[in-house]
């Protein structure tokens, strides 16, 4: 009898098992249905999809994501193929645009984690996610829009992987019915249940001293380890010398050769890691702040010791008549900077009035002139008679 109770568990449990193991499924592809987001068929126009020549989705959009079902965590990433470049959640003009939504797949969702590089929180993206619980938000997002976490009544905390004040500075956040149902809480702001991190500032900086690029990395708890490894930039070698500063003093200390620095996030962190490049510095006319200055385009600095006067092109010059002004357009050869030249004919007047000054004054002189000495003479004369 036990024998039987036993192996009746046991093909109960395996069956179990197997029914768990037959029900969990994942769901994966593009974070947009490209053909009805483009509006073949539909008469709604995205404002935020922007289409090439071909009418396919340019630059953008290239994401993707993975839901398990077992777990309930769902990733949206970058295409591989399109790693390299920062890509951005669509604006969705309509919750059926959402993939996740059109399969009928959101009540499996309960963990959102969005990866870095991705900019921005679609609209609508987790819209009537009755089972989200969590979500987390990298720091290199940008833009929050509207309706995102609406009507997601277990919604408990969104991690946000910086601190308060980057949020506040880089993060555009829109308000509006950016909220969730919360039992009985009713609606509750959604911005009110983001626990914010912590980060650390990274910058770049040529063999000149000058800083040429600058970023944050940030974790979503205190805690966190990260590893920071400077990338790869063309037309810059890095040499493996790390600095670590702290707070305002901005002063050096500590200095290490490697290729990378591994640490922790801590509360307030004012770690400011910097990474030292050699530049062979290919410059060029490309600053038209300051006219004909000559910048890196690589690291981006200026040279003080090249600068050069402008080499003007003559591009009008119209022929000016008798006492009349000169217009003339010239347009510098190196920095494309133009001017239009109105030239008044100063010298002519003066030349002309000078002359006429010289004439008068002979006129006067050989009039005038013989006629006192006459007076003089006649004068004289009539003395000496007496």
């Amino acid at each position: 009898m036990k024998r039987i109770l036993f192996f009746s568990f046991l093909t109960v449990l395996l069956l179990s098992l197997f029914c768990i193991c037959a029900s969990a499924e994942i769901f994966e592809g593009r974070a947009l249905d490209e053909d009805y987001i483009l509006g073949r068929g539909d008469e709604e126009q995205n404002e935020d999809v922007f289409v090439d020549e071909n009418f396919e989705l340019a630059g953008y959009y290239k994401l993707m994501y993975r839901l398990d079902t077992e777990t309930g965590v769902m990733r949206i990433f970058i295409d591989p193929e399109y790693a390299s470049k920062p890509q951005k959640m669509l604006y969705y003009a309509q919750a059926e645009w959402v993939p996740w939504t059109k399969d009928h797949i959101r009540p499996y969702i309960k963990t959102v984690i969005i990866e870095e590089g991705i900019l921005s929180v679609g609209r609508f993206s987790f819209w009537h996610c009755e089972n989200l619980e969590t979500v987390y938000i990298p720091h290199s997002v940008l833009r929050i829009d509207q309706t995102t976490f609406y009507e997601c009544p277990r919604l408990k905390n969104i991690y946000y992987a910086g601190t308060e004040e980057d949020f506040k500075a880089y993060v555009e956040y829109q308000d509006q019915r950016n909220s969730y149902t919360g039992g009985s809480k009713g609606e509750v702001k959604a911005i009110d249940l983001i626990r914010y991190g912590a980060s650390v500032r990274v910058r770049y900086r040529n063999q000149d001293g000058e800083y040429f690029r600058d970023f944050t990395v940030g974790g979503y708890n205190v805690g966190d380890s990260y590893t920071i490894t400077p990338q790869q930039l063309e037309g810059l070698t890095y040499v493996g010398k790390i600095y670590t500063s702290w707070g305002k003093l901005k002063s050096i200390f500590q200095k290490q050769e490697a290729d990378s620095y591994t640490g922790t996030f801590k509360k307030n962190d004012t770690t400011v890691l910097e990474f030292e490049y050699v530049c062979d510095h290919s410059y060029g006319f490309a600053d038209m702040t300051k006219p004909c200055s000559s910048v890196c385009l690589y690291c981006g600095c200026a040279d003080p010791l090249y600068e050069e006067e402008h080499i003007w092109v003559m591009e009008k010059d119209v022929a000016r008549g008798f006492l009349t002004a000169r217009e003339m357009k010239k347009t510098c050869s190196m920095c494309g900077l133009s001017r239009e030249i109105y030239e008044e004919p100063y010298w002519m007047k003066t030349a002309i009035i000078g002359s006429a000054t010289v004439i008068v004054i002979g006129v006067v002189s050989a009039v005038v002139v013989p006629i006192v000495l006459h007076q003089r003479k006649k004068k004289k004369m009539k003395e000496l008679t007496w």
